[in-house]
C-alpha cells in the first residue's frame, strides 16, 4: 500500500480566478504525503492568462509535488487529461476539476480509499444525497446530472449513480489496456473511460463524497447538453 503512488492530473482553461485558491488548498493538505503529485494542464488559454495564472501558481510551483502545462490549441478537457496522464509517473492515475468543487480532504478520503480496496480498477467520486455527506448544486444541474444519468444508464446498461462527476481514481496499467479506445477529448472523456473499463470487466465502484457547485462552470447547458447527448448516442458501442 505505501508503495503506492497517485497523480492527479488537473485540467485547466482560463481558471485564473478559482483554480489558484484550490492548488493552495490541495498543497497545504497533501504536504505530508509522498505519494501524490499533481498535474495542472492549460487547455489553451490566451497567453497573457496563462502568465498571470503562473504568476498567482509560483509559490506552488515551487512544491515538488505540483507540475504546470501548457499548450496553445484548446484541446477539450478529455485532451488536457491525456496530456498530463502522459507526463505522470503514478501507478494510480487521477483527475479533479479545477474549479474545486470537489474538497481537498474527499481527494484524500477517496484515496486512502483506494489503497485499502486494491482489488478496484476504477472508483469514481458520486455526489449522493446521503447522510453524512454534503452536496450542494442548484436545482438545475442536480435535474441535468439526473438526466444524463439515466440516459447514460439506458444507452449504455451500466447501473451507475453519478457517471459525471469530475473526480475518478484508476490503475494505471489498466488505462493503458483501453487508452488508444478513448477517441472524445472533450466533455465525455471519462465517459467513455468508464464505459471501456465496465466492458473490459474492470472492477469499479462508487464512492460518495462532498461536493460544492462552483459558480462559472465552463459547461453550458442550453449551447453543450445536445453535443453530449448526442455523443453519447455516438460512443453506444464502444468496447
Amino acid at each position: 500500500m505505501k508503495n503506492n503512488h497517485l497523480s492527479i492530473v488537473i485540467p485547466c482553461y482560463r481558471e485564473l480566478n478559482r483554480l489558484p485558491n484550490y492548488i493552495e488548498s490541495l498543497i497545504s493538505h497533501f504536504q505530508f504525503h509522498t505519494n501524490i503529485d499533481f498535474i495542472i494542464v492549460d487547455d489553451g488559454s490566451p497567453k497573457n492568462e496563462f502568465h498571470q495564472l503562473k504568476e498567482k501558481l509560483e509559490l506552488s510551483i515551487s512544491n515538488s509535488k505540483l507540475q504546470l502545462f501548457h499548450y496553445e490549441i484548446n484541446l477539450g478537457k478529455g485532451g488536457a487529461i491525456s496530456y498530463g496522464i502522459a507526463k505522470s509517473k503514478g501507478n494510480y492515475l487521477g483527475f479533479i476539476d479545477a474549479d474545486g468543487a470537489t474538497p481537498a480532504y474527499e481527494v484524500e478520503r477517496i484515496w486512502n480509499y483506494v489503497n485499502n480496496n486494491q482489488e478496484l480498477d476504477l472508483v469514481i467520486g458520486s455526489r449522493i444525497p446521503m447522510f453524512g455527506r454534503k452536496v450542494s448544486k442548484s436545482f438545475y444541474r442536480h435535474i441535468a446530472n439526473r438526466m444524463f444519468s439515466y440516459y447514460f444508464n439506458q444507452i449504455f446498461k451500466i447501473q451507475i449513480y453519478d457517471p459525471q462527476c469530475g473526480c475518478k481514481i484508476f490503475k494505471k496499467s489498466n488505462y493503458e489496456i483501453i487508452k488508444s479506445k478513448i477517441t472524445d477529448l472533450r466533455w465525455l472523456w471519462d465517459t467513455q473511460l468508464t464505459v471501456l473499463f465496465y466492458r473490459n470487466q474492470f472492477k469499479i465502484s462508487e464512492f460518495p463524497i462532498d461536493w460544492n457547485q462552483i459558480p462559472e462552470s465552463k459547461f453550458s447547458f442550453f449551447k453543450d447538453s445536445l453535443a453530449v447527448l448526442y455523443s453519447v448516442w455516438k460512443y453506444r458501442n464502444i468496447k
